[in-house]
């Protein structure tokens, strides 16, 4: 029921799990009345009596969330959604690799990835501290991760079971066994998504700078309210450069604001980077 094997039966899988135990313990009352013969009492010539069905309760209904974590639950797996797909394009902007991506890395490469904490251990070290050895899985896949006393003791209450981290660190790959992270950081998904937040950056050499070119890129850029932090970054003729955040906008993490700028200004550089300069 919790898996979705009774959401034929066209009552919300929140309900029916809620008033599962209060129909379980209605069939076992009839069952009890019948074995004692009580049903005779009120039935009919051949005994049958009539059934009432409980009502169902009413919750609230379980969120795409609660479904897949009780998947989880029963299956050992997310069978109608990862709980991690909603959350596609959001996490593309915040990491550098998927767990996937990361594996095919050389030892030693620098990665920040999302996921889903699995398994949690313990191991202590010669001097009595604690390590960590946690499992995160995104859309890609799953690895192993070790934290070191440190880190392990900054973060551990972050690493709840089927909790969203986001995890900075480097690639480890050792003989023949698989590959695993080496975490210095792990931050909760909204924090993350205000420390790893994409901002726009503009490139302008000194000398195509004028007041008319600065009033069309503000005009852009009013266009694409939203979040992200935009900076103006001059070239100056003996190539030292200085860079100023705009206080006036924050715009939308958009490739056509990114576009739109370009087209209309060929000597301006437009890329999107995470975080400031």
């Amino acid at each position: 029921m919790a898996a979705g094997a009774c959401d034929a039966l066209g009552t919300e899988r929140g309900a029916l799990y809620a008033g599962a135990g209060i129909v379980l313990d209605a069939a076992a009352s009839v069952r009890h009345e019948r074995e004692v013969g009580q049903s005779s009492l009120f039935g009919d010539a051949s005994g049958a009596v009539a059934v009432v069905t409980p009502p169902i309760p009413s919750v609230p209904p379980w969120l795409p969330r609660d479904r897949s974590t009780h998947e989880k639950e029963v299956l050992g797996f997310y069978f109608s959604e990862h709980p991690l797909e909603p959350l596609r394009d959001m996490l593309a902007k915040i990491i550098t690799h998927t767990i996937a991506d990361a594996t095919d890395l050389e030892d030693g490469a620098e990665v920040r990835i999302a996921g889903l904490v699995g398994e949690t251990r313990t191991i202590t070290t010669r001097t009595g501290k604690l390590m960590g050895v946690v499992t995160l899985e995104d859309l890609s896949g799953r690895i192993e991760c070790t934290l070191f006393p440190e880190t392990f003791e900054a973060t551990r209450s972050l690493l709840t079971p089927d909790t969203i981290v986001v995890g900075s660190g480097r690639v480890e790959k050792r003989d023949e066994r698989p590959a695993r992270l080496l975490i210095s950081e792990v931050r909760p998904l909204e924090e993350a998504r205000t420390v790893y937040r994409r901002s726009l950056h503009l490139e302008l050499r000194a000398e195509d700078l004028s007041e008319q070119r600065l009033a069309d890129i503000d005009q852009v850029l009013s266009s694409f309210p939203g979040e992200a932090e935009v900076y103006l970054h001059i070239v100056r003729p003996d190539h030292t450069r200085v860079a100023m955040r705009s206080r006036r906008f924050l715009v939308a993490e958009d490739d056509t604001l990114a576009g739109r700028l370009r087209e209309r200004h060929p000597v301006l550089r437009v890329r999107w980077s995470k975080g400031a300069p």
